[in-house]
């Protein structure tokens, strides 16, 4: 049986239902297409404006964890360069350094070439990364979760004494944001993107049913969910 629920864009509105024998679960996921019909052909830099930055803060702003801000105002400033370098950790173009001697912090080749397959220069990204494996460990008063990603994504986990529930929201525009709710507590969360994961809970009661979830998110906001489980706490 597949454990795995991967989403990504669609031009038609979808509902997903989704249900597991040890625990009832329904997941309503509606989720838009992005236009990307854009791509940028020149390096940028600290100082620079025109359109390509107009078109790189508003790829940027469509994924808050890399620019929170959201502001496109066509001019490369400090929080546009704090957005090219979380964008570049990202995917593994650069994560440390100066825009002089590693890249970090402009869009030079890699970062154009990255970018432009995300705005639809090569087409956009609509592939959900894969959760390859979980394992659980289980104490008297604690849980460890490991589970793996397919390319580089930010991973959560959720858990909870009672079955999960799934939705997912919408802004004023119907634009959906592809994060998903979950009403279980969310474990320990840093917000990197990585390929391995690996979430440690606390302070849970012994001898305890708890259901969880993980789920894997890329830049583009396509996400995966492992089907909810669940885990018994030591006596």
């Amino acid at each position: 049986m597949n454990n795995i629920i991967s989403m990504q864009w669609s031009k038609k509105d979808t509902a997903y239902f989704v249900g597991a024998t040890s625990v009832a679960i329904i997941v309503a996921i509606f989720l838009l297409t992005q236009s990307a019909s854009a791509a940028i052909t020149a390096q940028l830099d600290m100082g620079d404006r025109g359109t390509e930055v107009t078109e790189l803060q508003v790829y940027l702003a469509a994924n808050p964890s890399l620019y929170p801000s959201g502001l496109v105002t066509g001019y490369f400033g400090q929080l546009t360069k704090a957005g090219v370098e979380r964008f570049q950790t990202l995917h593994g173009i650069a994560s440390s350094g100066t825009p002089a001697t590693t890249g970090y912090g402009r869009v030079g080749p890699r970062t154009i070439s990255a970018l432009n397959l995300r705005l639809g220069g090569m087409g956009a990204d609509v592939h959900a990364p894969s959760i390859t494996s979980v394992n659980v460990s289980t104490g008297t008063n604690s849980a460890a979760v490991a589970w793996g990603a397919s390319e580089m994504a930010r991973g959560k986990l959720y858990y909870s004494t009672s079955p999960l529930r799934l939705s997912n929201t919408f802004d004023a525009t119907g634009f959906s944001s592809g994060e998903i709710i979950v009403n279980g507590t969310l474990a320990s969360y840093d917000g990197i993107a990585k390929m391995s994961h690996l979430t440690n809970i606390d302070g849970l009661t012994p001898n305890t049913t708890y259901y969880y979830l993980a789920l894997v998110l890329d830049a583009s906001n396509n996400v995966s969910i492992t089907k909810p489980a669940f885990f018994v706490t030591t006596q």
